[in-house]
């Protein structure tokens, strides 16, 4: 399988006369980890968060991106020192992820993410 890159976002401004075109990465340095990490784990497990066992490779990489907008909202919800319920139900790759994420923001007690990274 390729490289997971992090999706590029576009936005245009057309305002006063003038168009202004910007292009970014359309998630943080601290969220793309976990991005990748998802993306990972959804292309190698088909039936792992999105169905994808008859798609080819480009439509399983739709897919699990369409899939990963949905699920992002619960991937960023900040638990009491750790993981909410409700990630701790996601593939334990992910949730390193998340914990990795959180450890970097500052979110995640130290010793549950350490307990998380043995």
């Amino acid at each position: 399988m390729k490289e997971i890159k992090n999706p590029l976002e576009m936005s245009v401004d057309r305002s006063n006369g003038n168009i202004e075109i910007s292009i970014a990465k359309k998630y943080s340095d601290t969220e793309e980890a976990m991005y990748k990490s998802y993306m990972s784990v959804c292309a190698m497990d088909d039936k792992a968060l999105t169905d994808t066992s008859d798609m080819d490779d480009k439509q399983t990489m739709k897919a699990c991106a369409g899939q990963y907008g949905k699920m992002r909202a619960m991937m960023n919800e900040v638990g009491k020192g750790g993981l909410t319920d409700k990630q701790k139900k996601l593939p334990p790759a992910l949730q390193k992820a998340i914990l990795k994420k959180m450890k970097e923001e500052g979110e995640a007690s130290k010793s549950y993410a350490e307990e998380k990274d043995a």
